[in-house]
């Protein structure tokens, strides 16, 4: 077994819900949700603002912060900051952009955005009004060159799926499929032109069967102007339809971004 531990890395994840992604974990650990943590939350436009436990967590459910600690205990490491505030305050003893950062100070006047060097000072709301942090102050803008993407339709395969997210189920469905969002939108649908739909025999509601160069899915068709003729589009929230089997493993250069919303496709009925 150690042998084993020596040479295969372990994956470690945190999860609600027993979801696709994390049955493929070695050890999922049961995390709490955002309703039942103290601490901070982050924005994307750098406002730190403080998170309260409304509810306690289910069974041996843990924060965040517990199972980290409890790892680090377990392999023998004391972290110290035993508690959220104490390790927002060595976050502010080591970056001194977080060190007017408090949980007092927060729950006094609400969110405080980042750099915040100064308790006694506002943090930055907006960022580089004189200058921005380059060696002569100035911003520099460079043209990224174009590049086509992984594959392209052709005669076998002469349609471009899109694949993305539905409103009422947003990143992944992993949540959403188990509450009431689910009647909302219940039904893994591939939308496509009426010109489209016309060309390949295809009625409005009717199952259909959608194969790229990469794997095959099967959806129900949904006709409509939503998208331009030559492009289809579905969701990834619901696995058993077998959509991410039809992406390619093409990703962007820099990024290493999977190709979600160019894949060459054809659709046929039964």
């Amino acid at each position: 077994m150690t042998q084993a531990l020596d040479t295969c890395p372990l994956v470690v994840c945190n999860e609600l819900f027993l979801s696709e992604t994390a049955r493929h974990a070695d050890v999922v650990l049961p995390v709490a949700s955002w309703l039942e943590k103290d601490g901070t939350f982050v924005n994307f436009d750098r406002r730190f603002q403080r998170v309260r436990p409304a509810v306690r967590p289910p069974s041996q459910a843990r924060t965040d912060f517990e199972a980290v600690h409890a790892v680090a205990a377990a392999l023998g490491v004391d972290l110290g900051c035993p508690t959220p505030a104490s390790a927002l305050a060595e976050c502010g003893r080591l970056a001194p952009v977080f060190a007017g950062l408090s949980h007092r100070r927060l729950d006094r006047e609400g969110a405080v955005p980042w750099p915040c060097p100064d308790p006694d000072r506002p943090g930055e709301a907006t960022l580089y009004r004189e200058r921005f942090a380059t060696p002569d102050g100035r911003a520099h803008l460079a043209a990224t060159p174009y590049l086509p993407p992984g594959e392209q339709p052709d005669d076998r395969y002469p349609l471009i799926l899109v694949t993305g997210r539905r409103w009422a189920h947003y990143n992944s469905g992993s949540m959403t499929r188990r509450g009431g969002n689910l009647r909302l939108d219940p039904v893994d649908f591939l939308d496509l032109h009426p010109d489209d739909a016309a060309r390949y025999g295809v009625q409005d509601g009717e199952r259909v069967t959608v194969e790229s160069r990469h794997g095959r899915a099967r959806l129900v068709a949904r006709v409509g102007g939503q998208t331009a003729p030559g492009q289809v589009f579905c969701s990834f929230h619901f696995p058993a339809s077998g959509v991410n089997s039809l992406t390619s493993d093409h990703a962007d250069t820099v990024t290493s971004c999977p190709e979600y919303k160019v894949t060459a496709v054809r659709v046929a009925t039964p």
